[in-house]
């Protein structure tokens, strides 16, 4: 597995994780493709990330990239994909994580796929 901190995928990755982290769920939306921010607003977004996180005792304080990939082939894997990436949130006592899969769109960076919480 890779962990190309420099990739496209892994960048967006840590981006988006850091903005849910500091409750910057505007700027969270605004890296999700157009499709995915049909579902996901930003108060949406807001209630599932404090879901996945409302058993820990204080809030995150870190954000670690764990695992991006920039070529692997998948069945839902599109053209237009980059690469997907996993990326720890941590605070006291517990660690969840968010998986994303980043597309090209139109030039632009995207969160196409958004799975929340380890496996």
């Amino acid at each position: 597995m890779d962990c190309n901190h420099d990739a496209p995928s892994a960048q967006l990755a840590v981006r988006f994780a850091k903005a849910l982290v500091s409750g910057d769920f505007q700027q969270a939306c605004m890296l999700l493709s157009p499709e995915l921010r049909l579902d996901l607003t930003p108060d949406r977004l807001r209630e599932t990330y404090e879901a996945m996180i409302e058993y820990g005792d204080e809030p995150p304080t870190d954000v670690e990239l764990i695992v991006t990939m920039e070529q692997w082939q998948l069945p839902e894997q599109r053209p237009t994909d980059l690469g997907w990436a996993y990326v720890a949130i941590a605070g006291p006592g517990y660690s969840e994580a968010i998986t994303v899969i980043v597309e090209d769109a139109g030039g632009e960076s995207a969160i196409r796929y958004l799975e929340w919480g380890r496996p």
